[in-house]
């Protein structure tokens, strides 16, 4: 375990084999949500528990924490598949339209059950409804990485990857662009 950024940071094997092991005794454990990729269905600095879940109770719309890189990531579960023999999730945040990388079953440890809020731990959140727009990005963008990764599962995190990047270069763009507008013109001199 590091920690660069006064964060813990863990290597992602030995996070996945204790998460093994933790699922033969313990059945939840809980942790605090730093990121605000699931917005108000899980706001940033939550508690919420998790309770170990095998591949065979996993259900799309659920709330699954699994291991991406050195964390832990807690997404809205999309699509389960297989590509090659091996099962994958595609998950995403609420507050998001963009999907994340797919990942295997195997690195999801398991489902959020409940979330404290101002004291007292309510169950998991339902998915709150999206827009039509934002329905129809989810499903494109997610089959976009489904189809790719049928083929490639390399290919599929790269697609995921470049999805991703493109809607913060937009995001970033609209954000220059209602600056640039609410500026009030120049007062011209009067001569």
């Amino acid at each position: 375990m590091t920690d660069k950024a006064d964060h813990a940071v863990f290597d992602a094997d030995r996070l996945l084999a204790f998460s093994r092991f933790l699922r033969k005794g313990s059945c939840q454990f809980e942790s605090t949500v730093l990121g605000e990729s699931m917005g108000k269905a899980v706001p940033a600095g939550s508690m919420i528990r998790i309770r170990f879940a095998s591949d065979s109770n996993l259900k799309t719309g659920q709330i699954v924490a699994y291991i991406s890189d050195d964390r832990i990531v807690a997404h809205r579960l999309v699509k389960i598949t297989r590509s090659r023999g091996d099962h994958f999730v595609i998950t995403c945040g609420d507050a998001t339209v963009c999907c994340d990388v797919p990942v295997r079953v195997s690195a999801v440890i398991g489902i959020l059950t409940e979330l404290r809020g101002n004291g007292t731990w309510k169950p998991a959140p339902q998915q709150q409804a999206r827009s039509f727009g934002s329905r129809i990005a989810v499903e494109l963008f997610s089959s976009m990485v489904m189809v790719v990764l049928w083929v490639n599962p390399h290919c599929s995190k790269w697609v995921a990857a470049r999805i991703i990047e493109m809607r913060a270069v937009a995001l970033r763009v609209v954000g220059v662009v209602k600056r640039y507008a609410r500026r009030e013109p120049p007062k011209e001199a009067i001569g």
